[in-house]
């Protein structure tokens, strides 16, 4: 390499450091902005969501105290509606376990007994294994890093080779004086 182009690099190099300080200096920018912008409207937003909180315990025990006069029919949908919004009660439900080794166990043992049901009679199964489990199969890539390359074409993978590029700006030293080696 010659010295111009040596030169043309650092020049480059010094040119997209600077470019680089000077964007992070702007997103800084940015974000002081936004924060300052933000921190007026930080107590307002924090007592509207305290109200709201409070109003919507307010109404909920409204509700549950008249509920049979807000919501005479509990066989359809139970909204009441007014001019100012509407009140209404959703039935949800969901799934929980605390042990999912305990649980997989006793799947698999009542899968297991189900199947054999099933052989026994010509009803067909209320649930099979691969109903009540979800498995994802994948090939574990981290662990067949170290395998050779005819290793790995047995089961149809390349080893892909990369030349990784980075461009590193120049990032000032701290001013604390360097460690000599074996201090510790």
């Amino acid at each position: 390499m010659t010295p111009a182009k040596y030169n043309q690099i650092n020049e480059l190099l010094s040119d997209y450091s600077t470019i680089f300080a000077g964007l992070e200096g702007a997103e800084a920018e940015i974000k002081k902005v936004q924060l300052a912008a933000a921190a007026g409207l930080l107590p307002t937003h924090a007592e509207l969501k305290v109200k709201l909180t409070d109003l919507e315990t307010k109404l909920k025990a409204l509700s549950d105290e008249h509920y049979a006069e807000l919501f005479p029919d509990t066989e359809k949908a139970r909204t009441h509606n007014t001019p100012f919004g509407a009140l209404q009660y959703r039935k949800s439900s969901s799934l929980e376990f605390k042990d999912g080794e305990k649980v997989l166990l006793k799947m698999k043992l009542a899968c297991q007994a189900e199947a054999e049901r099933v052989r026994n009679t010509s009803e067909p199964p209320r649930f099979t294994w691969d109903q009540v489990v979800r498995t994802k199969e994948e090939p574990n890539l981290d662990a067949m890093s170290d395998f050779d390359d005819a290793t790995l074409a047995m089961f149809g993978i390349t080893r892909e080779h990369k030349d990784n590029f980075k461009i590193s700006p120049f990032d000032m030293k701290s001013d604390k004086p360097a460690k000599k080696k074996g201090a510790a």
